[in-house]
């Protein structure tokens, strides 16, 4: 999708947000005549799972990184801005998908602090240093949730490395501090967490409405919590880890038959 009146309407309010940032981001302690400072241990992480249907990402970059992240946000359902002043990848693929390319929008220039007016969060996928910093200082200053690639002290989140099987995900973090630890191991549990989970997944969701259906007031709780406890003991979990689908299934079966007696 070509650029949009949107971008002429907000770009120029790119300059004075940019200005009112400035002093907001953190400055390193490189410069010259500057003493290091001595900075306390960061908080843990307060881990979440974004709904991001129907809102607006901007991804600055036009690289094969920047593509990715493109991707999996319109995965997840939200409307991309992508700007950049050249496109080293090939963002055909999405524009052509009906589903992605109706919610994707390409600017080609360089970002300005406007290009945030209304986002829900930013990802900058550039080495350029200056557009590193312009991102951070303008999401700092909007209140929009920002992350740069590989760059943390700029980043308000990090994006875990993930493995899906269907509805079920499993986020790996290491707090920013090695993330191909965290991909090393998604990537075992990859080969421990197979597709049938996926499969699984959707046949306990079932069986809980049916019990959320039986038990349904709030004072119910204890005889859900059990209900579900029998349907999903220890066992049954060592079958989908051993891939043996269908004795999982079977058990779901039996335990149906004794909660519909």
């Amino acid at each position: 999708m070509s650029e949009s009146a949107w971008g002429e309407e907000n770009a120029g309010r790119g300059a004075a947000v940019a200005d009112a940032a400035e002093d907001l981001l953190p400055r390193g302690d490189d410069r010259p005549g500057v003493a290091p400072r001595t900075r306390p241990a960061p908080a843990p992480l307060y881990s979440v799972s974004l709904k991001l249907e129907g809102r607006l990402a901007v991804v600055v970059g036009g690289g094969p990184i920047a593509l990715r992240k493109a991707t999996e946000l319109l995965h997840a359902g939200a409307r991309v801005w992508a700007i950049a002043p050249e496109w080293p990848a090939d963002f055909s693929g999405l524009e052509g998908d009906p589903d992605k390319g109706s919610r994707l929008l390409r600017v080609t220039r360089r970002f300005t602090a406007g290009d945030l007016v209304g986002a829900f969060l930013v990802v900058a996928a550039t080495d350029d240093v200056s557009v590193q910093r312009a991102v951070a200082r303008a999401a700092e200053s909007q209140g929009v949730l920002c992350n740069v690639v590989d760059v943390n002290d700029l980043c308000s989140f990090y994006v875990p490395a993930t493995l899906r099987r269907g509805s079920l995900q499993i986020a790996v973090q290491t707090d920013g501090r090695f993330p191909l630890l965290a991909v090393a191991l998604r990537d075992r549990l990859a080969r421990i967490v197979g597709p049938s989970f996926a499969e699984a997944l959707d046949r306990l969701a079932a069986a809980r409405a049916v019990v959320r259906e039986r038990f349904p007031a709030a004072g119910d709780l204890d005889r859900r919590t059990e209900a579900l406890r029998r349907l999903l003991p220890e066992e049954a979990l060592d079958l989908l880890l051993d891939g043996r689908l269908e004795e999982f299934e079977a058990r779901v079966e039996s335990w149906r038959r004794d909660f519909a007696s």
